[in-house]
């Protein structure tokens, strides 16, 4: 049973929180972990990936909570204060992601993280659980699916049901053997599992699992064996120097094998790897996608607002979600009337899961909670309903990328109780039954 919605109000003085200390190699500091009564400002840090193969993640992410921001400030930002969105660079590894994250915290004014990915989680984690930091985790990690911090919230969702949704697509397309080709990454490790899982209870065949190191400078054997395997499509995630390397061989092999990624297979340098026309002959990547509707519009609006250039190619991969994670958090920093995350960790399903009034914007929804109602944010993402383990579920969609631009088109999406119902199916018969039931052959 939930409780009814708080007195709401605006404080110049609100949202004070007291200083905290952070542990670094056996050295404590202190750090204010936000914005006193004094100041006109509250920060949520991105944190992700901004140098290095994998900078596209943290492009994404940050687009995405650049849209926010404007949208908060628009409206007065969080509790008075204007919303700043300080970037700390992980470089896509563990120790740089804790420097980075300590380095955003002694800056003081930080209530919030946005980000990492998966490879710095475990690293910048206890960091920010010891601080009593909010962290909207935007990885896929599937050891995070069952996890209890109670500061940590994922509106993006995790590998598994991105695995999911891989293997029901190929299963969809009548594929009956697969390859899987998945490099060494932490985070395209997580995946392999939940492929596999869910295309045998498919009833799909898995051929061979090759793990292979990136950036090599070639893969001529492994190639050679993926060919001799003959398979319907190989499932794969590795970056893009990597890509380059293997799409040449398979070429040069003269392989027509379709290819199935995931939403790391949809960046810009991926694309010109893989080689732009043979992409959209050859790889459809799997994504979690925008849902249509009125928070999706209000999205795109700013969206075309911010990167008018970007228009037509859309916006970057993940965008959707870090943006979601912005306007949750400021709303439940709203409702809570603080950004102290011990009391905003207890509130945050208070903005975004029912029972509540839907709303779809952050100026809707807070004038909705200065009305003292109770909300129920519904986001660009999809609904951002949390579970017990502060996951969220959403859709995933096909993407091909245009012969000649490398823009990705979206296909049909898989709705997120489609690959629910794939999830929680355990037999092969279950499994047909449920996506039968649900119009799927």
């Amino acid at each position: 049973m939930r409780t009814k919605s708080r007195m709401f109000s605006i404080r110049g003085a609100a949202g004070a929180l007291a200083a905290t200390t952070v542990l670094s190699g056996g050295a404590a500091f202190m750090t204010s972990a936000t914005a006193n009564a004094a100041t006109k400002t509250v920060s949520y840090g991105v944190l992700s990936c901004f140098t290095g193969p994998l900078a596209s993640l943290g492009e994404g992410i940050y687009q995405g909570a650049q849209i926010a921001q404007a949208q908060v400030n628009a409206a007065g930002g969080v509790l008075g204060k204007k919303l700043l969105i300080p970037q700390g660079d992980t470089g896509c590894d563990p120790v740089e992601g804790k420097t980075a994250l300590l380095k955003l915290l002694s800056g003081g004014g930080i209530a919030g993280i946005i980000g990492p990915t998966t490879q710095e989680i475990n690293a910048v984690e206890p960091v920010l659980r010891a601080n009593k930091i909010i962290d909207e985790f935007q990885g896929g990690d599937t050891g995070r699916d069952h996890q209890t911090d109670p500061f940590l919230f994922r509106d993006s969702p995790s590998d598994s049901q991105l695995g999911v949704a891989m293997a029901t697509y190929a299963h969809i397309r009548g594929y009956k053997k697969a390859d899987l080709l998945f490099y060494s990454d932490a985070a395209a490790q997580t995946i392999v599992n939940p492929v596999k899982t869910t295309w045998i209870k498919l009833g799909g065949k898995v051929i061979h699992i090759y793990n292979i190191q990136g950036d090599q400078s070639s893969y001529t054997n492994t190639v050679a064996q993926v060919i001799a395997d003959k398979p319907d499509v190989i499932f794969s995630q590795t970056d893009a120097p990597t890509v380059a390397v293997l799409s040449t061989e398979f070429s040069q092999l003269g392989s027509k094998i379709p290819w199935i990624g995931t939403d790391v297979t949809t960046s810009s340098d991926f694309i010109k790897a893989f080689g732009t026309a043979k992409a959209h002959s050859y790889l459809t990547s799997i994504m979690g996608t925008s849902v249509t509707g009125a928070a999706n519009n209000v999205f795109m609006a700013q969206f075309k607002k911010l990167f008018p250039s970007q228009t037509a190619a859309g916006p970057l991969s993940g965008a959707n979600y870090a943006y979601d994670a912005v306007i949750s958090l400021a709303l439940a920093d709203t409702y809570a009337k603080t950004f102290s995350g011990a009391t905003v960790a207890k509130d945050m399903t208070k903005v975004t899961n029912p029972p509540g009034t839907a709303c779809y914007s952050y100026s809707a929804c807070l004038a909705l909670l200065k009305a003292h109602k109770k909300i129920n944010y519904e986001g660009a993402s999809g609904a951002i309903d949390y579970n017990k383990y502060n996951n969220t579920f959403g859709p995933y969609a096909p993407f091909i990328a245009n012969a000649t631009t490398g823009n990705e088109v979206q296909g049909t999406p898989l709705s997120a109780k489609v690959l629910g119902d794939v999830t929680n199916c355990t037999t092969t018969g279950a499994c047909l039954a449920a996506l039968r039931k649900d119009g799927i052959k």
